[in-house]
């Protein structure tokens, strides 16, 4: 295993010597946690990975929806 280091601020080393302390491991095992879930979280497929063989299957009976200024009109007014 690897060493790193990383600068924490006084609230997150307090707050981690305290969780420490309370869990009985070692300030690394909760960084390695933290970072590890992080990973995993990060690795997890998207909606758009699982869907991807059927982006673009569908058809919407409009041959020019993408350059046709006409279907465009409105287009992300609900944001505003």
């Amino acid at each position: 295993m690897r060493t790193i280091t990383f600068k924490a601020d006084d609230h997150v080393d307090d707050w981690l010597e305290q969780q420490a302390r309370a869990l009985r491991v070692s300030k690394s095992k909760i960084v390695r946690d933290a970072v590890e879930k992080t990973r995993r979280e990060k690795a997890a497929l998207s909606c758009h990975d699982l869907m991807q063989a059927a982006c673009g299957s569908l058809r919407s009976g409009v041959t020019d929806l993408a350059t046709n200024k006409k279907h465009l009109k409105g287009f992300g007014a609900w944001k505003r």
